[in-house]
């Protein structure tokens, strides 16, 4: 059983977590490989890629021999960043907080708006990145919209992907709260070949581990 099969099993969002020396582009592929043939092309997926944490993945799949095409036609977001991966439909600058959470979620809602009555994927990439650039009002602010999106947008499958020792160097109080904030929480392990299930609102699903 993989982080696809238990993710979507139950579509519930979760958050990823790993560290600076797992191999994140592995994972992601395989994640959304696996999705795509469950689903057969009827799930949408929406990657937002904060300062250009998708090329970076996509990078280290591709010296794995990873297949990386089909990611030409999945739609981004960009937060951020030069590199333009993906079919990306709306570029949001870096911007004090009250800026960029509006032209966030203003295009987010928009990719949602004109796919009503599908269920979306959005993985989202990097945003510790950005989080180490607002100050703690902000920060707590971005975290509390986070949550608020899972639970108010239930059309939209958050996967987050966040590096805990980043997010811990920004905040002691970040990580805490994005995993009270989660219904399931995966811990990458083994470089990003394996994953462990750290918290599940789904008990069976609670302290399973397997390859990714």
């Amino acid at each position: 059983m993989g982080i696809a099969e238990i993710v979507m099993s139950r579509r519930t969002s979760a958050l990823v977590e790993h560290t600076s020396e797992d191999i994140v582009g592995y994972a992601l592929v395989r994640f959304l490989r696996d999705v795509a043939e469950r689903y057969n092309g009827s799930m949408d997926i929406i990657i937002t890629d904060f300062v250009d944490a998708l090329p970076v993945y996509l990078y280290q799949a591709e010296l794995l021999g990873l297949d990386t095409d089909f990611f030409s036609d999945v739609s981004v977001i960009k937060v951020g960043g030069k590199i333009n991966v993906g079919n990306v439909l709306y570029k949001v600058p870096i911007s004090p907080y009250p800026v960029y959470k509006t032209r966030y979620e203003d295009a987010l809602s928009k990719i949602v708006e004109s796919r009503a009555g599908r269920v979306q994927l959005n993985v989202q990439l990097g945003i510790e990145m950005v989080m180490n650039l607002f100050d703690r009002k902000e920060l707590i602010e971005q975290i509390h919209d986070i949550g608020r999106q899972i639970i108010q947008n239930k059309d939209v499958i958050n996967v987050v992907f966040i590096n805990v020792e980043a997010v811990e160097r920004a905040s002691s109080e970040a990580l805490p709260l994005l995993r009270v904030m989660f219904p399931m929480v995966v811990q990458l392990r083994g470089g990003g070949e394996t994953f462990t299930v750290r918290k599940s609102v789904f008990p069976r699903l609670r302290g399973i581990s397997g390859e990714v």
